[in-house]
């Protein structure tokens, strides 16, 4: 450690410090030197002091404050030198983390066809640690390297994580005290990217690459190969391309085809890589107002770039962001207007996703941009491996993004993750139980862990799988860990879009698992979850629930239940009817079934189960009983 005079990164103005307990401080200083501390706010002062080691570092501990709305003023000095930190709040913290859709910020939630305001609250407020991957064999940060507390108002909130503000949103209109979010989530980041290289090496599942990432220059040497690579690749494409230099010209030829479309749905066009440009011709009449417009085209695989009579309206670089384009003052016209999107596809599997909007937004209608279109090939070429994306990759997310929270109190840890492991469903309870532990021996306590079940999602790279069925029932029986409840989501996911927007929901459900299982509230009831199924003869099954009186069966329940046989054939339940004894579900067969599943698929099409609260049940599979 340096001897600069510097305080722990989640110290700083706007904080919210854990309430009740007594918060660690720690930061660097010359040699020998005192350091002072002084906080003012409420009735009183309190003054505390610690000294710098031989190493430069000094640490102190705050007595526990009581959560309120009182506003301090943290003043450190070391020497001559006085570091001065504002508006600091006493209340619940949370670490929040996992993948994309606990990053995912308020603003991807907004929907341009149906324009409301985010809420804002001056007591939630945000620490996003900036993103940072290492793979040294023995690297651990103790402190973050990067990040600022942000408050919740109306410039910030479109940046903060959409799911852990509406569950904060939740916590303080319930509790009002000041809720803070330490936000260390990562896309695409896996479970195994959070553990340290001694507990990889002991699975044993990682050796090869733990060999690789741990040399030196591992990251500089991938970066250099990547940037090679798809510069080649760029250099080819651009070199075959034979039409973008005259795409604005009357010269090209086009062919008809229907957007929204999967690429392979046109012949010769199954794993297709390079660039295409679509085009469609569209009106606006006479009467209508021209600005403020927006160009609404779903998601593209992989990357596009649009424009509307020759001029350049909007780009995105990968497939997940929704196209939500501004169109400049001056680019429509009355009458026909010719939009023009050129697409890179890079993986194999590009085109416009289905069940989006197309369309352009103006201020008093919207003109429908689905349909017909046309296309014309500009380059094909192989398909060549994309760049690493170290965040994905085990290790990277435990030195600069995990270890440094071990050292900050938090109320609980809530944890949306699970996606990046869908290629290995069999491994997740293990992995997850053993960094509960790591984290919790770490943190010095056991802290309570709240998860997020993953939601409806019709994976394009599931190759016909049922991988994330099975990593949703690797995440239910994760709750055998002590200490750990989870939201379930099954309800509110999109078939068609990794990202969800209905982060409000997410938020809710985390709120109630935290008030159920943090707080102790009595008035949340249990999770409902499957006990057993009995073979009853006559081609009936009766399943058994934790609290049958408060299980609710949708109408078209029986649609969501598969009948396993021992030979691997399937029959749909054919009838499904509510007992007091549990689901009487009918499949019309005298065979009698090895298990059976609930609404085990990627996307299943029916919820079949809820609680009498209207929340639903956990998929699951369960083997049954001869009875």
């Amino acid at each position: 450690m340096n001897n600069r005079f510097t305080v722990m990164r989640v110290i700083g103005s706007r904080a919210v410090l854990q309430s009740g307990c007594g918060n660690n401080i720690f930061g660097s200083a010359p040699e020998q030197s005192e350091i002072t501390l002084n906080i003012a706010g409420g009735s009183s002062e309190l003054s505390l002091s610690a000294r710098a080691d031989e190493n430069g570092r000094w640490e102190m501990t705050l007595p526990p404050f009581e959560p309120s709305a009182e506003k301090y003023t943290f003043t450190f000095s070391c020497g001559g030198e006085t570091l001065i930190f504002t508006d600091i709040l006493f209340g619940e913290l949370f670490h929040i983390s996992g993948q994309s859709n606990m990053e995912l910020p308020m603003c991807r939630t907004y929907d341009p066809l149906a324009p409301e305001e985010f809420p804002t609250c001056e007591y939630i407020r945000e620490f996003r640690v900036p993103i940072q991957c290492c793979f040294g064999r023995d690297e651990e940060y103790e402190d973050f390297q990067g990040g600022e507390w942000l408050t919740a108002d109306r410039n910030n909130v479109p940046g903060m994580s959409a799911a852990g503000f509406y569950c904060a949103l939740e916590l303080y209109n319930k509790y009002h005290i000041p809720i803070g979010l330490l936000n260390t989530s990562v896309g695409c980041s896996a479970i195994e990217g959070r553990m340290p290289y001694r507990m990889l090496s002991e699975l044993g599942w990682y050796d090869d690459f733990l060999k690789e990432c741990t040399a030196d220059g591992y990251m500089e040497r991938t970066e250099k190969a990547d940037r090679e690579r798809m510069d080649e690749r760029s250099r080819k494409v651009d070199e075959l391309d034979g039409i973008s230099d005259k795409i604005f010209g009357d010269d090209i030829q086009f062919e008809k085809c229907t957007v929204p479309l999967d690429l392979k749905e046109l012949d010769g066009f199954e794993g297709f890589c390079g660039r295409i440009w679509f085009r469609k011709t569209f009106e606006i009449p006479a009467d209508t107002e021209l600005t403020d417009a927006l160009l609404i085209l779903g998601t593209i695989t992989d990357a596009d770039k649009a424009y509307i009579n020759d001029k350049f309206v909007g780009e995105t670089t990968y497939m997940y962001p929704p196209r939500i384009y501004p169109v400049p003052v001056g680019t429509l016209k009355h009458d026909t207007n010719t939009l023009l999107v050129c697409i890179d596809v890079k993986c194999g599997c590009g085109g416009f996703t289905k069940g989006k909007d197309y369309c352009l937004k103006l201020k008093d209608r919207l003109i429908d941009l689905s349909g017909e279109w046309e296309y014309a090939v500009a380059a094909r070429v192989p398909y060549v491996r994309t760049e690493v994306y170290f965040p994905v990759l085990p290790l990277a997310m435990y030195a600069a993004m995990t270890a440094p929270a071990f050292h900050v109190k938090c109320r609980a840890l809530l944890w949306y993750q699970g996606e990046t492991n869908c290629g290995h469903p069999e491994r997740y309870k293990l992995l997850f139980e053993k960094f509960v532990n790591m984290y919790r021996e770490r943190c010095g306590e056991q802290l309570p862990v709240i998860t997020t079940q993953l939601c409806n999602y019709d994976d394009p790279f599931a190759g016909g799988s049922d991988c994330w069925a099975e990593l949703r029932a690797a995440q239910l029986e994760c709750l055998s860990v002590p200490g750990t409840d989870m939201a379930v989501t099954i309800d509110v996911g999109e078939d068609n879009d990794l990202h969800p927007v209905n982060k409000k929901a997410v938020g809710e459900r985390l709120a109630l698992c935290v008030m159920r299982t943090v707080y102790g509230e009595k008035d949340i009831p249990p999770d409902i979850f499957c006990t057993g199924a009995e073979y009853k003869g006559e081609g009936k099954i009766l399943v058994s629930f934790s609290d049958n009186s408060r299980v609710r069966l949708a109408e078209n329940g029986a649609e969501a239940f598969d009948i396993c046989f021992d030979n691997g054939n399937m029959l749909p339940a054919l009838t499904a009817e509510m007992t007091e004894s549990g689901l009487l579900l009918g499949f019309g067969s005298a065979e009698i079934p090895q298990k059976i599943r609930c609404e085990w698929r990627n996307a299943p099409k029916t919820i079949a189960l809820r609680t009498a609260e209207g929340l639903p049940l956990s998929p699951f599979a369960v083997n049954i009983g001869k009875g």
